[in-house]
């Protein structure tokens, strides 16, 4: 079986900046990983790689050649081969395009099974896999939380993510398009003298022309929309607690010391047991919570 994982660079949200100024994020201090949701992806396709005999894992990623290293740690982990999408008329790309330019990248490779990531974590916009299905013609599955290849390679039976918890399992042709969600699975590490290894793996370039593309045909096909502006989330301030005006100073200042919170008051029972019962059952009567037995 020949599948193939579809890889982005992005860059780790957790420690971007924003530049106040221009509202766009600061290109100074990016540090670039392997999207995670192309992680489960990747590390799906090796485990189905290693249950069906013979099937070959293919990375093909539109990035610059400054990320070859992601690519890198991609073969280190049992991938067998790679393709870097790459020419200058492809920066600021959208994801319209970038479906264009994977879906014609793809569809010079045999191909059984096509893995995307459900999402992007630097944009969370979730076109891709739909962009790559449309363009090659091909059955897809979005939200995907489990797979399972059928016996005889010819059908693959999926688990999708539906709302309020609720799963959706369909069977689906090969070949197809799968958006795998960040649960699927753990990704596996590879292993250093892997690491080592792959500073020697070559990275296969393709340009433009060598995807059969024009710059009119993608300027025709892509780059439909762009980003204007970023903006970080709004905070949401808490909630003020106000003390009841009725009460005295004091216990006012106490429950603002406190953040509102009152120490609850009850009674504690002692004595013989039998007389502990009927006063607990003549409290639950008073309260209604039973009711009495004519």
């Amino acid at each position: 079986m020949n599948i193939i994982v579809c890889v982005k660079p992005v860059p780790d949200v957790s420690i971007l900046t924003l530049n106040q100024k221009t509202g766009l994020i600061d290109s100074d201090d990016l540090i670039y990983i392997i999207n995670r949701y192309d992680m489960a992806a990747i590390e799906e396709a090796l485990r189905i790689k290693e249950t069906e005999t013979g099937s070959l894992v293919t990375l093909v990623s539109v990035a610059p050649p400054s990320t070859k290293r992601l690519l890198r740690r991609g073969l280190a982990m049992g991938a067998d081969e790679t393709r870097l999408l790459w020419d200058s008329t492809f920066d600021n790309l959208d994801s319209y395009a970038t479906g264009v330019i994977l879906a014609k990248a793809i569809n010079s490779i045999q191909y059984d099974l096509i893995l995307c990531g459900q999402k992007a974590i630097d944009t969370g916009a979730g076109q891709v896999s739909s962009i790559i299905a449309q363009e090659l013609g091909l059955p897809l599955a979005s939200r995907v939380t489990s797979i399972d290849i059928s016996p005889k390679g010819k059908e693959v039976i999926v688990q999708s993510k539906l709302e309020k918890g609720n799963r959706l399992k369909i069977e689906i042709l090969l070949p197809a398009v799968l958006a795998v969600e960040i649960d699927l699975n753990e990704p596996r590490y590879a292993s250093l003298p892997s690491l080592i290894a792959g500073l020697r793996w070559d990275i296969k370039e393709y340009d433009l022309a060598a995807l059969g593309l024009s710059k009119q045909e993608l300027e025709q096909k892509g780059k439909m929309t762009r980003t204007v502006s970023l903006s970080t989330p709004k905070p949401r301030p808490k909630k003020l607690f106000t003390p009841d005006s009725s009460l005295t100073a004091e216990e006012r200042l106490r429950l603002i010391m406190s953040g509102g919170v009152t120490q609850k008051q009850g009674d504690k029972l002692e004595g013989d047991p039998e007389n502990i019962a009927s006063t607990v059952v003549q409290y639950l009567k008073a309260k209604k919570f039973i009711s009495t037995i004519e």
